[in-house]
């Protein structure tokens, strides 16, 4: 095996912008594990970490040594090729948080018949579950034949389930629809798939080029434009799920429900480039930035996690079944081989042009 990892790093101030470099990885020390990555996904969420890189310390989990230019994370399956932790033996295969590069060498600790975490310093800038690798060989819930759309969608579903159940923890702020924006993402209609058991209209927003995508999806009541803003239905309490996280989309969505607007739940950030700050121009109350891990914590402290993850898990793969649901796929699932192919999905992702019936899995080659 080669000392020289390959790696795919994202400019900071164009994330479209990638540079492929190799660093050497020593060595593993006592208490410390390689893995390798083998397959991981690639979505809009990614941007978001990317906008989000250091408001909320995304850029600082995989260290570059180089101020301009960060280690976008992803979520992806790998591999134990190396390990000096006791507990961790090689071969066992792995979900988690990664950099896009070949390895990942990390100080293992909490280790457990379930996974381990990576007690590195600079971990530290993101919650717990961002740095918890979970062992597949003892995940009740694992399946080998869904690896990809569970690489796609695990990330991303857990957002979309724990924001629907914070909002129904607080009787959706006494709202009585929702407007989802940027409702082609995979955590929109995720969202709108956990809603569908709730007595709840949710109207989508999307751009022309995604609208009949959208609307396939059968999970939403109504579909709207973005130009169509000014002509949603009101007088009605109303929540807005943004997705978008576009400053200029959520004046104007603030402007059309003015008092009526209950609550804004800034979930991910598609289209905006920076942690939102208070904006004099806007109507109403100020977006409250969803955290999902936040979420999580809150069930641990309250002692009712697990009830919580017995029926998440159930519902999750539901929601997995649905998405390849052979007779009527939502997503056609493309594999892209190599960080050269990885770079090409993230111009398109940064750049608002990927394909939205399409989820990106990329395998690296070894």
């Amino acid at each position: 095996m080669s000392d020289l990892n390959r790696r795919l790093m994202t400019r900071k101030s164009d994330w479209g912008e990638t540079l492929i470099d190799s660093v050497v990885v020593p060595a593993p020390a006592e208490g410390q594990v390689v893995l390798a990555l083998d397959r991981f996904s690639l979505t809009t969420n990614n941007i978001t970490y990317a906008a989000y890189g250091d408001a909320i310390g995304y850029w600082r989990v995989f260290p570059t040594g180089r101020e301009d230019w960060g280690l976008m994370p992803v979520w992806g399956f790998a591999d134990v090729v190396e390990s000096r932790a006791g507990g961790i033996e090689v071969g066992a295969r792995v979900f988690g948080y990664f950099p896009m590069a070949d390895r990942l060498l990390i100080q293992a600790e909490k280790i457990s018949r379930g996974g381990f975490a990576d007690a590195a310093p600079w971990r530290k800038a993101v919650p717990d579950i961002y740095n918890r690798y979970v062992l597949c060989a003892a995940d009740a819930n694992y399946a080998v034949e869904l690896e990809n759309p569970e690489v796609l969608f695990r990330p991303l579903f857990i957002t979309s389930y724990t924001a629907i159940d914070f909002l129904r923890e607080h009787d959706f702020f006494g709202a009585k629809q929702v407007v989802v924006s940027s409702a082609s993402s995979k955590t929109a209609y995720g969202a709108a798939w956990c809603l569908s058991r709730d007595d709840m209209p949710m109207i989508a927003l999307t751009g022309d080029r995604n609208r009949a995508f959208v609307e396939g999806l059968g999970v939403y009541q109504t579909v709207r434009g973005y130009d169509e803003i000014e002509s949603l239905p009101s007088g009605v309490p109303t929540l807005y799920l943004d997705l978008a996280g576009d400053p200029e989309l959520r004046r104007r969505v603030h402007a059309r429900f003015g008092p009526e607007l209950t609550y804004d739940c800034l979930v991910g950030s598609t289209q905006g480039d920076a942690f939102p700050k208070d904006d004099p121009e806007l109507v109403g109350p100020r977006p409250e930035f969803f955290f999902a891990a936040t979420c999580l914590d809150a069930h641990r402290e309250r002692g009712t996690l697990r009830a919580f993850y017995e029926r998440f898990f159930a519902d999750q793969r539901a929601f997995f079944e649905r998405v390849v649901d052979p007779a009527s796929p939502w997503i056609r699932i493309v594999e892209h081989q190599g960080l050269e192919e990885a770079a090409k999905v993230v111009r398109a992702l940064a750049d608002g042009v990927s394909d939205a019936a399409e989820g990106a899995v990329v395998r690296l080659v070894r």
